[in-house]
């Protein structure tokens, strides 16, 4: 599905107070769990509620559900508007899915999603993964990356920071960001901050949601501060996304990249919403 998002760090508060809505865009739905932050996957919970549980596992034994050609047709719509206003919207793209999954039956998929996001300059298309290994493999570009393309890996505990980051950092995007979320376990990024241009954290939320310290957080900001890099609190997490709400020590911390972050890799702008 291709929707505008009620995900906070993809809408963007413009200095005039103004919202720029972002988008979520879904090439196709299906993932495989491959770290301790997939346990609980939303996505799949929400393939599962719509009758598609059978689009999570393994290559080899399970399908993934793909759209049509109105589908893909909407980013091209959002380019327009985006172009028409002036600002950039934002994509969060494949929340229901992983960009950077080895199966072979997404390749030409995935060659879709290039041309698409080359069509759509006006777009900063959000690129997370688990499977930052694969990000320079499976890219087309050579080179440093259209400005466009801000690229992200997910750690939620220590181990995937050490394991994912250093992949992360070979990629040569203008934005490249970390998911902290859901957040098990305390994640210290000093190694690796100084190279960040963007670090998101929350709790996990949903039935069984596993608790996030907030000194976890804390630990985060001090590090983004001191490295005067951007940093997003989403939410405390819960039985619900709101559950314990998306205040840090009183306050929304909702800091983010600037919408044209040309050279920002040599020049740490900071954002604040």
């Amino acid at each position: 599905m291709a929707i505008s998002t009620q995900i906070q760090w993809v809408n963007r508060i413009l200095a005039d107070g103004r919202v720029t809505a972002g988008h979520t865009f879904n090439p196709w739905w299906g993932c495989m769990k491959v770290s301790e932050e997939c346990k609980r996957c939303y996505a799949e919970g929400i393939a599962s509620h719509y009758g598609f549980k059978s689009t999570w596992g393994p290559a080899s034994t399970t399908a993934r559900r793909f759209f049509s050609d109105a589908h893909w047709q909407e980013p091209l719509t959002w380019n327009r508007q985006a172009e028409r206003e002036g600002h950039r919207h934002s994509v969060f793209c494949a929340s229901m899915a992983d960009v950077y999954e080895d199966n072979p039956i997404l390749i030409p998929h995935r060659e879709h999603l290039w041309k698409l996001i080359e069509a759509t300059p006006w777009l900063n298309w959000l690129l997370l993964t688990k499977r930052p290994e694969n990000i320079l493999a499976m890219s087309p570009w050579t080179g440093n990356y259209p400005d466009n393309v801000w690229v992200g890996t997910s750690v939620g505990l220590q181990r995937r920071a050490e394991e994912r980051i250093p992949y992360l950092l070979q990629v040569p995007a203008v934005v490249r960001f970390l998911s902290c979320e859901p957040l098990i376990s305390q994640v210290d990024l000093s190694p690796w901050i100084k190279l960040l241009q963007w670090v998101i954290c929350g709790g996990e939320s949903g039935s069984g949601a596993r608790p996030m310290n907030p000194d976890w957080a804390r630990l985060l900001r001090q590090q983004c501060f001191e490295a005067h890099t951007p940093f997003f609190f989403k939410q405390h997490g819960g039985r619900y996304h709101n559950s314990g709400g998306s205040l840090l020590d009183g306050q929304h911390w909702r800091e983010m990249p600037p919408e044209y972050p040309a050279n920002i890799s040599n020049r740490k702008e900071r954002t604040h919403a």
